[in-house]
């Protein structure tokens, strides 16, 4: 309460005064002079509220009770009347974990129209984690009935085997072939030859002793050593001894990143009569780095070689990118290497080869290709490539002026195409298979020669295989291959016309152990020449029984 209203209040209760009882003397008081009183405001009027308590709280957790707690439990007994009373349970004995028996042994017998017979046998010893080994053998042969001496017969044996150490591998092979043909590409209508004056006998012994490590894990390092030894001949006194020595090393040095070496010793020495040897040896080291991830591949390397007395040093560059994940893979790569020009080689190739002529070179091949492959679902693949070839010192294949029915090789210092190839191919699982192929070259440069002779531009496959029923098991193949050129005596040339080969196939199972079946080959009976004057057999027929125990 300020002053001013206490001086109000003070003058109020004065004038009550008054009225209330003090009128008479109002008349004295007015005979004297007011008296005159002064009010001093000291300070105006400011109202304040008290300072509110205020409280300071400050937030903590709690301590952690890190103490074990005590805990006990009290559960009441529950008896329960059952009328079954159940047996005590007792532990069955595990079964072996073992593997059934398998099926390694297998006899085919068969005969065909062309008074072909056809046995096959093949021996293995089983699953086994020491060692393991196996023998096969098959003969075949044919007799042509249009043409004299269209005859031929084939044998091999091989025997492998391989020895199971903790760290380490050793595996061994042996094996001999026996291939005899007849020289019969001449005119029968003219001249006639006895059949052992025109018979060829090519012999191959193969002796092959290598090993590998076994390593424990991903990033262990590999070697596969190899030691092959092969000894040719034929009917002709013309003999090959072949050594070859591989040295393949490989090392994980990061988790998608190896480096990998190869050294290879491939010498020949080739001898006809009792003319000088020829030498013929390729010796190349192979180095090279890796990188593997999910979607992305390179391997870049170099193929330093030495051959026909000369050093090249080769690129070896493949890369794979995904595109699109295991669907579209785009595949590119500069590659360069040797095919190394050997008697055995090259008769392989054409077994019409009237011996190895001195001077022959090995063949140095570039490819510079691009092209995409990839899968399509769970049962669609497909791969292309489109290349540029270039051959240097290919051998050609041309007939003996002197004596057509054999053949001569020529050499074509440089021979350069364009190659399309391209697959499809559709699997589901075992029931059904079917694989479409095709290579095509387009031979744009010779050097030396004036046609690619007996190189044909296109070679087609068709495959198919179904099985029904799990015992049924049909089969057919459909080749297709264009003509190529060949020269003549006058030093003209000609072509072999293209053709169509179509093989049908089927195979019954009866049981575990017995299987029949029947090969219907050539069905369109076509004579086509994959060699110049050398005309296959028309429609041919074999069948017979196989027993798998």
């Amino acid at each position: 309460m300020n002053i001013q209203t206490i001086y109000n209040k003070r003058a109020f209760i004065l004038a009550a005064m008054g009225l209330a009882g003090l009128l008479p003397l109002q008349h004295a008081a007015a005979q004297e002079t007011l008296k005159q009183e002064t009010i001093d405001i000291i300070s105006t009027n400011q109202p304040k509220l008290r300072d509110a308590y205020k409280l300071n709280l400050t937030a903590s957790l709690p301590g952690v009770d890190t103490s074990r707690p005590s805990l006990k439990y009290q559960v009441p007994a529950l008896n329960l009347n059952f009328m079954y009373q159940a047996a005590p349970l007792k532990p069955l004995a595990l079964g072996k974990d073992s593997l059934g028996r398998l099926q390694n042994n297998f006899i085919k017998l068969g005969y065909g129209n062309l008074n072909t017979p056809l046995v096959q046998a093949g021996f293995g010893s089983g699953r086994n984690e020491v060692y393991n080994f196996g023998v096969f053998v098959n003969y075949t042969g044919s007799k042509g009935k249009d043409i004299a001496n269209q005859d031929y017969s084939n044998l091999n044996v091989l025997a492998s085997g391989a020895y199971l150490l903790p760290k380490f591998e050793l595996n061994a092979s042996i094996g001999y072939d026996r291939n005899t043909i007849h020289y019969y590409g001449y005119d029968h209508d003219v001249i006639s030859y006895e059949k052992g004056d025109i018979a060829q006998t090519f012999n191959q012994l193969t002796a092959i002793v290598g090993g590998q490590n076994r390593p424990q894990n991903d990033w262990a390092f590999t070697f596969q050593p190899q030691v092959k030894f092969v000894l040719f001949n034929d009917s002709y006194k013309r003999t090959e001894n072949t050594f070859v020595f591989k040295v393949p090393v490989r090392k994980q040095v990061f988790e998608d990143i190896y480096i990998q070496a190869e050294g290879v010793f491939d010498l020949s020495t080739y001898k006809e009569d009792n003319n000088r040897a020829i030498n013929n040896n390729v010796v190349a080291v192979h180095p090279a780095v890796e990188i593997i991830k999910p979607r992305f591949v390179l391997h870049a390397g170099v193929n330093p070689t030495w051959t026909n007395d000369k050093f090249y040093l080769l690129p070896d560059i493949v890369n794979e990118s995904h595109l699109v994940h295991k669907k579209l893979i785009l595949s590119s790569g500069w590659i360069s290497y040797f095919d190394k020009n050997s008697y055995r080689n090259l008769a392989s190739q054409n077994p019409f080869l009237a011996g190895l002529t001195s001077g022959i070179l090995n063949t140095r091949v570039e490819e510079k290709y691009t092209g995409i492959k990839g899968t399509l679902g769970s049962h669609f693949n497909y791969n292309t490539k489109f290349a540029a070839v270039t051959w240097y010192n290919r051998p050609l294949f041309i007939n003996d002026a002197a004596d057509t029915k054999k053949f001569l090789t020529r050499n074509e210092a440089e021979l350069r195409a364009f190659q399309l190839h391209a697959e499809v191919g559709y699997i589901e699982e075992e029931k059904f298979q079917a694989r479409v192929s095709f290579d095509w070259y387009n031979y744009n440069k010779q050097e030396t020669e004036v046609k690619p002779w007996h190189l044909p531009p296109f070679q087609g496959d068709l495959f198919l295989q179904y099985t029904m029923a799990k015992k049924l098991h049909l089969n057919a193949n459909l080749y297709a291959l264009s003509g190529s050129y060949y020269q003549l005596p006058n030093l003209d040339f000609g072509k072999t016309s293209s053709t169509w080969d179509l093989n049908l196939g089927a195979g019954y199972d009866i049981g575990k152990h017995f299987n029949v079946w029947l090969n219907a080959n050539n069905i369109f009976n076509t004579r086509y020449q994959r060699w110049y004057l050398y005309p296959t057999y028309g429609f041919n027929v074999v069948g017979g029984v196989m027993i798998k125990f």
